[in-house]
């Protein structure tokens, strides 16, 4: 666990199975009352420490029927990068087996010239197959798979 600094601001919920207890706290407050470089581990033990249940640090292990304190602290959840997704929908590049499934889906690229940039380079990659360009369900470009180059006839033996 890393230290209070890094935690994003929001509520924090320290919960007690076995004592049925539960807390709620801000990080703001916390942060005043611990300081800032302290670990959200010792926050939990702070917070704790009024339980019953709570062993000190070093002590040894909870025999088979002694209860032991289960607090658990639920930080605040990490923000997630807000990705820009541009407008439209993507384009795909894929490449078919000979029975008529999807063996590979290259690429999934939104502006329609990357997309047939990709195809073009797909189809070199790919020579035997068929490797289509599509918009959802929609074909943009279609390679069908090359023509298998007939096979020579063998000649009849002259009596």
């Amino acid at each position: 666990m890393g230290a209070l600094r890094d935690v994003l601001p929001g509520r924090v919920y320290v919960d007690c199975s076995s004592c049925k207890r539960s807390g709620r706290y801000t990080v703001a407050s916390l942060r005043e009352r611990f300081g800032q470089d302290v670990s959200t581990l010792d926050v939990l033990r702070h917070l704790t420490a009024s339980c019953r249940y709570q062993r000190a640090p070093g002590s040894p292990p909870a025999r088979k029927y002694e209860h032991l304190c289960l607090a658990a602290i639920t930080l605040p959840p990490p923000m997630r990068p807000d990705i820009p997704v541009p407008p439209g929908v993507p384009y795909t590049v894929e490449v078919w087996t000979e029975t008529g499934s999807i063996e590979v889906r290259l690429a999934v690229i939104y502006p329609i010239d990357m997309a047939r940039a990709a195809f073009e380079v797909a189809c070199r990659l790919w020579p035997k197959h068929e490797v289509t360009l599509r918009d959802r369900c929609r074909i943009v470009e279609r390679r069908e798979r090359p023509e298998a180059p007939a096979r020579a006839a063998p000649a009849d033996p002259s009596p």
